[in-house]
């Protein structure tokens, strides 16, 4: 990667997202991409016209050489003015290559990258200020939503719940588990980079087509009418225009099944994601065949909507097909029935004019569907980007207070709900560097409150106060005198969040390293509850003065917790901070705790220092709560503990993240030795690999295979070949319709007043040139009708074509996932431990939207430009056999400048497919811990961490597309 060119400031995601922010006046997405891209837009749209209009100068020059062949007697010597022609014909083909070239430069590199580049951005940093949304709000007597996740306890004391893996969405009784409703927006967040962003930057990669294509429908008009009339073309034009409201009718069609498909899209990928983070239970339970049904019908809906897309794309490519091939037909036949005959120059200018309409038109079909589907992209990200951000409600303050506050889980309806769920009349204050403790009932509320002092609840009225930490804390200054920031805020999760990194970027959490204080925040003798362990120990180590724990001892034993009370909460690290724990282990943090608060029905039933509970026979109303909730307590910690993955007599992978108690095993499984016998951070993500060299055989084969066995392909390249005949056939039966008129010479008719001893050379007066009489061999309507059967096979032959190819594709794409998702299912652990889920999911995403949507397409093109070579070289040879030479010369070079082109343009692809996958993990993993982020003060690290990888992307994507 570091061998490729850098990007330029204006290409990079930071600049972009700034200047949007900046310049930015509404929240109509594509107004405001119009807007800013205005000049881009406007150049782009300048050279398409300047192209579309100079492209016909070859149809002009052929034009002129065929009438002064026409002219030309028998035996007469070329006139110089035609060589004047042929050149002027080479050069205009040279001219208008070179700036079709430009076009699509400046189309990737002003506006296809840096779109891209930009939307991505926006949604990052929209995804770290949005409400941290929790699904459906839940009424006062359902459960409270964790403040990282999503239930809080929702374990029934009345009947026992039982774990259920056998199929997707199930209701696992822990907090923060995501529901549904989440995931599914997590993972369509991530669809949005993944799949929109990149369409979008398509469409306006190549939408200048659409203003080319009037620019030379515009220009063909005006050469149309000097050449067979505007009677003739106008025929023509309106036969064409009676597929309009069918073409309008399945445009619409295909614009709804997009939208449908990229839903069906979004819920494929919430089972898939939810398949890869409960992948150890899975295995467990040996339910890989239930949960691939799973995947399967999701993935069958999808492919459903899929072969309706294609279906539809099938009509729109036979309409426009159509379209051009009726106006050819029609214009012509007109012209000849009303002029009663048919020049060569007029015949085959006007069918090379309709041929670059019909090459223009061939591509409007696909461009049609890019620009549905990018519209679709775009409402879908323009949605996104308008839901509400957080309330900023936290007021400055040196504690953390409560005064007639109302707070209620986020949600991004703007009509209240009055069944909402909310805690109510809050009045409470915390103290400063003390121990308080935070209980109350399944249900009661707690993660919402530790939510509303995190920032991360709506405040309905009322006011909550709470330390605000500096902007800039020059972590990289820190020392032991300066360590403690007394406003910062650590928080640790109940489901515990860490990322695809060592154990000791985990902890450090991108503070400098303190080795003292490192090893006292490891040095917690646990048996159970790993990631707990990591977690609990990031909340140590870093600089926050405030710790907001959200029920700590869940995961662990009785004996466990106690110990990690004493020696880490209350201990070294733990003295002189405010500490606001959540818990039901009452009974145990009431010793040492200055401050009890306990919640109820909603509202905050006792709350006070502990010594004046103790005074007024409190302590015993609260301390009833813990004794009632033991066995809803022990079916939590078993739940939790199952949820992770963290029960290591089932498995000793499980062991691998943290499994002695002592300092050297710490250190050994954190690290491991390098050649010099010095410790190096051990990296349990495993680098991503990418191959190298020309794709292999293999490969192909496997596709072909995947796509209908090497049966199904020779139809394909038959129906291929049957329409590039069908077009030869055409201009070959026009050269044989042109023969048919036999024309008698122009007659030079000499004047006899001057006798010929006079010697006087006859004037220009002297002669009248009488038009040349023609007649038809054989019936006008034979000849007509012969190119209408072949018009009409064209259309049908070019339309069954491609529905051959996108079956093909679709049964390709079906065996391939299915191939997939059983080798990730069945996968070992060891693999599954290494391998990122945003690795994995980006070939479930990005990859396969390739193989789903593009694949047949570009199949298809390639063979429509192979043949279609084929077939002007055969032509040309019937003309003049030394056309082979040339384009032998011509084929060499081709393939002298394509194989070092591949060279590059491979392994720059993989590049970029690389590239992509750290994109999904950052942005899946940031998304699962916005709220651990946004408590550490972390955004813009984040942001950092996403931009840069980001510019790995663009940069790879870049320099394959520009090349």
């Amino acid at each position: 990667m570091e061998h490729l060119p850098q990007l330029h400031i204006r290409v990079r995601s930071r600049y972009l997202e700034s200047f949007f922010s900046e310049e930015k006046r509404s929240n109509i997405l594509w107004r405001e991409l119009l807007r800013l891209h205005q000049f881009e837009l406007v150049g782009q749209w300048l050279l398409a016209i300047s192209q579309g209009v100079i492209q016909f100068t070859p149809q002009l020059a052929m034009y002129k050489i065929l009438e002064l062949l026409e002219q030309r007697s028998e035996g007469e010597a070329v006139a110089n003015e035609a060589w004047v022609w042929v050149a002027a014909l080479g050069i205009a083909i040279i001219v208008t290559a070179w700036l079709e070239a430009y076009m699509m430069w400046v189309a990737w590199a002003r506006m296809g990258s840096p779109i891209r580049s930009e939307l991505s951005a926006l949604i990052f940093s929209k995804s770290t200020r949005r409400k941290d949304v929790k699904g459906h709000q839940r009424s006062r007597t359902d459960e409270d939503i964790g403040a990282n996740g999503a239930t809080e306890g929702n374990v029934d004391a009345s009947e026992e719940q039982v774990l259920d893996f056998s199929a997707p969405s199930v209701a696992i009784p822990v907090d923060d588990e995501p529901n549904e409703e989440v995931q599914k927006s997590r993972q369509s967040v991530i669809n949005l980079i993944a799949i929109d962003a990149k369409r979008i930057s398509d469409f306006t990669q190549c939408h200048y087509i659409f203003v080319q294509t009037l620019a030379k429908l515009a220009t063909s008009s005006y050469f149309l009418v000097r050449l067979i009339g505007w009677r003739s073309l106008l025929a023509g034009f309106a036969a064409s225009a009676l597929s309009l409201p069918l073409n309008i009718w399945i445009s619409r069609s295909y614009g709804k099944t997009q939208s449908r498909l990229m839903r069906a899209r979004d819920q494929k990928m919430v089972v898939m994601t939810e398949a890869l983070q409960g992948i150890r239970q899975i295995k467990f339970s040996a339910l890989e065949s239930q949960w691939q049904t799973w995947i399967g019908k999701r993935r069958a809906e999808e492919l459903a909507l899929q072969w309706r897309s294609f279906a539809l794309d099938s009509v729109l490519i036979g309409i426009w097909i159509l379209g051009p091939v009726m106006l050819s037909a029609i214009s012509l036949a007109v012209f000849a029935v009303l002029n009663g005959d048919l020049s060569p120059s007029i015949a085959f200018t006007t069918i090379t004019i309709f041929g670059q309409i019909e090459s223009t038109l061939a591509f409007i079909p696909a461009l049609t569907s890019d620009g549905l589907e990018a519209w679709i992209s775009l409402e879908r990200i323009g949605e996104y980007l308008g839901l509400p951000d957080r309330d900023e409600y936290i007021v400055p303050s040196d504690n953390i207070v409560f005064e007639d506050a109302i707070v209620a889980w986020p949600s991004d309806s703007q009509v209240e709900d009055p069944d909402r769920f909310a805690l109510r009349n809050i009045n409470l204050e915390f103290p400063s560097r003390k121990l308080s403790v935070v209980s109350g009932h399944t249900g009661s509320g707690k993660s919402l409150l530790l939510a509303a002092i995190l920032g991360e609840a709506d405040r309905i009225s009322g006011t909550v106060k709470a330390p605000r930490a500096p902007s800039q804390r020059y972590d990289y200054k820190a020392n032991k005198g300066n360590w403690i920031i007394d406003s910062a805020i650590a928080f640790v999760a109940q489901i515990p969040w860490i990322e695809n990194a060592t154990i000791k970027d985990n902890i450090l959490f991108g503070l400098p390293f303190d080795k003292s204080r490192y090893d006292k925040a490891c040095r917690i003798n646990l048996s159970g509850g790993q990631r707990w362990r990591i977690t609990f120990a990031r909340a140590l180590y870093s600089r926050a003065g405030i710790l907001v724990l959200d029920d700590i001892f869940s995961a662990v034993d009785p004996h466990v917790g106690r110990q990690l009370f004493e020696e880490a909460l209350t201990g070294e690290l733990g003295q002189g901070r405010t500490r606001i724990l959540v818990t039901h282990h009452i009974g145990l943090c009431l010793s040492r705790a200055s401050y009890a608060v306990s919640l109820g029905a909603g509202t905050v039933e006792h709350v006070g220092y502990v010594q004046d509970l103790q005074d007024k026979g409190e302590i015993e109303d609260i301390l009833q709560e813990e004794h009632e909730l033991g066995n809803i307590q022990a079916k939590e910690r078993e739940a939790i503990v199952e949820q992770v993955g963290v029960i290591e007599d089932m498995d000793n992978d499980l062991r691998k993240i943290l499994t002695t108690v002592t300092e050297q095993s710490i250190r050994t499984d954190d690290s491991e030795i390098d050649v010099k016998g010095k410790w190096q951070p051990k990296k349990f993500v495993e680098e991503e690999s990418r191959e190298k060299g020309s794709v292999k055989v293999g490969i192909w084969k496997e596709y072909l295979s995947s796509s209908g066995g090497w049966w199904f392909w020779p139809p394909i390249l038959v129906f291929f070949l049957f329409y590039q005949l069908l077009v030869l056939g055409r201009s070959g039966w026009i050269s044989i319709w042109t023969r048919s008129y036999q024309s008698t010479e122009s007659i030079l008719v000499q004047q006899t007043s001057y006798p010929q001893h006079h010697h006087v050379s006859p004037s220009v007066s002297d002669y009248i040139n009488k038009p040349a009489q023609t007649r038809l061999d054989g019936d006008l309507s034979f000849y007509l009708g012969i190119y209408a059967g072949i018009s009409v096979l064209i259309c049908l032959s070019g339309t069954w074509r491609y529905y051959l190819v996108f079956v093909a594709s679709l049964k390709a794409s079906r065996k391939l996932f299915d191939k997939l998702s059983f080798a990730i299912l069945r996968a070992p652990l060891r693999w599954l431990d290494t391998v990122p889920i945003g690795r994995i999911l980006n070939r479930f995403t990005a990859d396969f939207a390739v193989v789903d949507s593009r694949m047949g397409n570009d199949v298809g093109f390639m063979l429509y430009q192979v043949i279609q070579l084929v077939g002007i070289v055969i032509a040309a040879t019937f003309v003049s056999p030394l056309m082979l030479l040339s384009a032998l010369v011509l084929l060499l070079l081709c393939l002298f400048v394509a194989s070092r082109f591949l060279a590059g343009a491979r392994e720059v692809k993989r590049l970029e497919s690389n590239a992509k996958s750290p994109i999904f993990e950052q942005f899946g993993s940031a998304l699962a811990g916005i709220g651990t982020i946004r408590a550490f003060d972390k955004v813009d690290v984040y942001i950092n961490r996403y931009v840069h990888a980001r510019r790995a992307t663009t940069q790879s994507f870049a320099n394959h597309d520009f090349d």
